[in-house]
């Protein structure tokens, strides 16, 4: 299956290269003056510092577009929350606004912009003039402004404080207009403040359709899994599992060639609307993005796909770990910065204890991973605990712990890049492997 691709234009009569150099360390213009910095990494010596506070307009941490987008894409919007500076969204040269929909009720404190668009767009393309609007009501009415400013060319980490706060769950961001260049062009707008661990989605079951084709999916508390017929324009069928965090499902998705062959898993998120009537997909594709999409529920329960039983959460992971001696088990969730488990972590957790139950000769490592965000002592410290409070809650169900053994890998395995947020999110993980 291909979904919806990014749009990237790329070719050896661009006027841009299709890379980044470094973002300029630039004064401000006269109309802001932000401090131009990152948002700051803890000190790698110090296990006990805490990782960056998480972006809320991130897509993989359950933002999405819920409206159609204005004017002509030469690249996808979804490059502004992608949590890269690698690639950056780029439109029509017209002013343009966009909304994004929160997984919950937020308080933004602080925006923060990149808009070094050397890379796609050219540095002229960079928005400069631009105000963003925050709305409890919908995506369409009752927005009220929190910002009204300007950005300087070509610099990235632009942070502006706001000074009046408002409580929302849709944000429209305005650009009216940019430093001259012939198209708009933005690379990465991030909120931060103050905002409740999404609430778990608990009806993601059901049958979704694109013109790829129709996705099949079956929830059981946090895991996911299911099956994609494909249809018009896609010709490769797949199954599907991962568990669900919220609003996000992280999913390890199979494609078979025409001779029923598998391919490489692929590292994918759904990002689930709380509308319950559609959700959207990116995929990891090296450093960047791909197929993305917005998917539209059709049906309340999943169908089966033709010829293709897509099997349950539970058989996948003992499957995966008999085939390869290690299996990368979602939906074990912890709360923000810590080792505590969340309660929803427990069918997974079940189906761990039964497979060990099942197999009593079977002895596993439980490894916790993390991304590359705080520091590698503290994901290391981190991942470790991790792992650990997975073991204790195994025990706890009946398990001899010393069949068990926990170990933390920090940021060291990853199975995406850590260049963006959606493959951060596929590392962020807990891994079982056969002793």
């Amino acid at each position: 299956m291909r979904l919806l691709p990014v749009l990237l234009v790329c070719s050896m009569s661009a006027a841009v290269a299709c890379s980044r150099s470094p973002a300029p360390t630039a004064t401000p213009s006269a109309e802001a003056t932000p401090a131009f910095a990152t948002t700051p990494v803890p000190d790698v010596q110090d296990p006990a510092a805490p990782p960056v506070v998480p972006n809320l307009l991130s897509f993989a941490n359950g933002t999405i577009m819920p409206l159609p987008f204005d004017g002509l894409l030469v690249t996808a919007p979804i490059l502004m929350i992608d949590g890269s500076s690698i690639q950056n969204w780029v439109g029509d040269g017209k002013p343009q606004s966009f909304v994004f929909e929160l997984p919950e009720t937020a308080t933004i404190r602080r925006l923060e912009f990149d808009d070094d668009t050397s890379g796609m767009g050219g540095v002229d393309a960079g928005v400069k003039d631009l105000t963003v609007e925050v709305s409890s009501t919908s995506a369409k009415d009752g927005f009220q402004p929190i910002f009204s400013g300007s950005l300087a060319k070509g610099v990235n980490g632009q942070r502006f404080d706001i000074a009046k706060p408002v409580a929302g769950r849709w944000l429209r961001a305005n650009f009216t207009s940019n430093h001259g260049g012939e198209s708009y062009s933005l690379t990465e707008i991030r909120a931060f403040g103050d905002a409740p661990a999404p609430a778990l989605v608990t009806s993601a079951s059901g049958s979704y359709t694109t013109v790829w084709g129709t996705w099949h999916i079956t929830q059981a508390g946090t895991p996911i899994n299911g099956c994609f017929q494909p249809a018009g324009l896609s010709s490769s069928p797949a199954t599907f599992a991962g568990g669900i965090e919220g609003n996000i499902a992280r999913i390890r998705y199979i494609e078979t060639d025409d001779a029923g062959t598998p391919r490489e898993p692929k590292a994918m998120l759904l990002v689930f609307a709380r509308d319950g009537q559609r959700f959207f997909t990116a995929g990891v594709d090296g450093e960047s993005l791909s197929d993305y999409a917005e998917v539209k529920r059709i049906a309340a329960e999943p169908a089966a796909c033709p010829g293709r039983a897509a099997g349950t959460p539970a058989t996948a992971m003992a499957d995966t770990l008999a085939k390869d001696g290690r299996v990368a088990v979602y939906g074990i969730n912890f709360d923000f910065n810590s080792a505590t488990l969340r309660p929803e972590s427990t069918a997974v957790l079940e189906q761990v204890a039964g497979l060990l139950r099942d197999e009593p000769a079977l002895r596993i490592t439980i490894e916790g991973h993390t991304d590359d965000v705080g520091g590698a002592a503290y994901n290391d410290a981190l991942s470790g605990k991790r792992a650990n409070a997975v073991k204790d809650w195994l025990v706890v169900a009946g398990t001899d712990g010393a069949r068990l053994e926990a170990v933390g890998k920090g940021a060291g395995s990853p199975v995406a890049t850590n260049g963006n947020d959606v493959g951060r999110a596929q590392n962020r993980r807990v891994e079982l492997a056969k002793r």
